[in-house]
């Protein structure tokens, strides 16, 4: 049955590609996207990005209606490193224009597990009945995939295993599926080393004796060969020649540790592994140079319709639900429901409805399309609890590693901002009010009394095991800061010591979960 979809797949794509496309149906299984250049008008580009659209098409046919596509992801999904649109060339969006995207750069699965409902409700259109009740007409996926394997270990995977749990409450007939890749930064030898030179060699010879060091392929590229483009000729023949030199290129052990994470998370909740082809040895990586972009770290275009096309692959041997079902946000009294929550994110827009209290506080795009909220002095900010209990508050900000971190070690501290009734009228209410609001958001500043004793905020990224870092990172974290009453609630900045960079602050979270294990 198998066999005779994929023959039917061919079929279609030779119709819709004509002579081109003859051609294309006619080449072996998985031969399409992994051909040649990434220049922008590639023409084995064109063909593979159309030929995942023309199948994507073919299993809509099959499905009687338009599949719908959900993403999470790192900055890969997101789009980052590619030379085309990243609003088409994404594999979400390669599988389809109206797929839903919501990788983020920097980011890991922390936030989007503790904010799924306000990500994937933020498009909804909703109504209000007469008798004030919400209606929102909200999509109901199909298809959802999760790239996370380069922050698995997250939490020990916690927040990884958050996500699809609440995901697979929401969408209980949605095909999970984890996409695994990789990157030519998990590659690695040892330079240096070696027996010691005599003081006698060393004088004579001129020899130079430095300790064994790993570097990553990356580096080794910019010491031997000065920054060769990844897909040069020149770079190839270096590389091979290192082979064949006797040089021993390995692969990165805390990837497999994510990966089993990945496999592990996807047994327990019904989903599916997608894998970006790989080599065994880290030594043959070189004839896949194509999937990857020019930083050695982000997909390519070419590695995007790979995956769009081994996700393709999958829901052709497995196929959807004709009519899926859509679980309950909200918690029952006998555990079900996917979780309620509430969050504001600024970090991709460098827009912020949250009232603001203190000096030079700034909002800075402090790299392209990257937005933070900066306190050079501390200060607060209002957040509003929606909900008529107390909920956790978990903040986002940026970290940077290895240590020390360009951020300052900050005291955090939640206060709830209350407003006496008796000082309310109602001819000069609103006025009254939000000046007692500030009033009390400047002693919370100061005098940061709270019902939630203070949080000390390092903003320094650590690994999650012992492994040195693959390379510098500059990524955002999410960490529990306290208890927001409903209403409004005063958070307070005190940055604990000097840095080169304030403390920034990226987003807030506040939903039912202090811990996410």
């Amino acid at each position: 049955k198998m066999r005779l979809s994929k023959q039917r797949a061919k079929l279609v794509l030779a119709t819709c590609l004509g002579t081109v496309g003859i051609l294309a149906a006619l080449l072996p299984e998985g031969s399409l996207p992994y051909l040649t250049s990434r220049g922008p008008e590639s023409q084995q580009r064109k063909l593979s990005l159309i030929a995942g659209k023309a199948r994507r098409s073919w299993e809509t046919a099959n499905a009687g209606r338009e599949i719908n596509y959900l993403a999470f992801g790192t900055s890969v999904t997101w789009g980052a490193g590619l030379v085309g649109d990243r609003f088409t060339n994404t594999y979400p969006k390669i599988l389809s224009p109206n797929a839903k995207n919501l990788g983020m750069r920097a980011a890991g699965p922390c936030y989007p597990a503790m904010c799924l409902q306000s990500l994937v409700t933020a498009d909804d259109q909703c109504q209000i009945d007469e008798d004030e009740n919400e209606h929102c007409d909200e999509t109901i996926y199909d298809v959802i995939m999760l790239e996370y394997v380069r922050r698995a270990n997250d939490e020990e995977g916690a927040s990884l295993r958050k996500l699809a749990s609440r995901l697979a409450t929401r969408y209980p007939d949605a095909l999970l599926l984890f996409v695994s890749d990789w990157h030519p930064r998990l590659i690695h030898t040892s330079i240096g080393g070696g027996p010691r030179p005599t003081a006698k060699q060393i004088r004579q010879e001129g020899k130079k004796w430095r300790p064994a060091q790993d570097v990553i392929v990356k580096d080794w590229n910019r010491k031997v060969n000065k920054n060769l483009p990844l897909d040069s000729e020149e770079f190839k023949e270096t590389f091979l020649r290192s082979v064949e030199d006797g040089t021993e290129w390995n692969w990165n052990r805390v990837h497999a540790r994510n990966e089993a994470i990945v496999d592990a998370v996807a047994r327990e909740f019904g989903g599916h592994v997608v894998n970006l082809p790989r080599p065994e040895e880290a030594a043959d990586f070189i004839d896949y140079i194509p999937y990857f972009a020019e930083d050695f770290h982000h997909l390519s275009d070419d590695g995007h319709a790979a995956v769009a096309e081994k996700v393709l692959e999958l829901i052709d041997e497995l196929g959807i639900v004709q009519n899926p079902r859509l679980g309950p946000w909200t918690v029952e009294e006998d555990g079900s429901g996917a979780g309620t929550d509430s969050c504001v994110n600024w970090f991709e827009t460098g827009f912020s409805p949250l009232s603001v209290s203190g000096n030079n506080i700034t909002m800075q795009e402090f790299s392209s399309l990257k937005f933070g909220l900066n306190f050079p002095n501390g200060g607060s900010i209002v957040v509003h609890n929606p909900f008529d209990a107390p909920m956790s508050l978990h903040l986002s900000y940026m970290t940077t590693g290895p240590p020390p971190s360009i951020y300052p070690p900050t005291e955090v501290t939640v206060t709830p901002i209350s407003i006496p009734p008796e000082l309310l009228s109602p001819s000069e209410g609103n006025q009254l009010a939000q000046q007692v609001k500030e009033a009390q958001i400047e002693q919370a500043a100061t005098a940061r009394q709270s019902d939630s004793p203070p949080t000390i905020i390092d903003p320094t990224y650590r690994p999650e095991t012992s492994a040195s870092f693959v390379v510098p990172v500059h990524v955002g974290r999410t960490d529990y800061v306290g208890t927001v009453l409903p209403g409004d609630n005063a958070v307070s900045f005190r940055p604990l010591k000097t840095r080169e960079v304030p403390f920034r602050l990226i987003s807030t979270a506040i939903s039912p979960w202090r811990e996410l294990l």
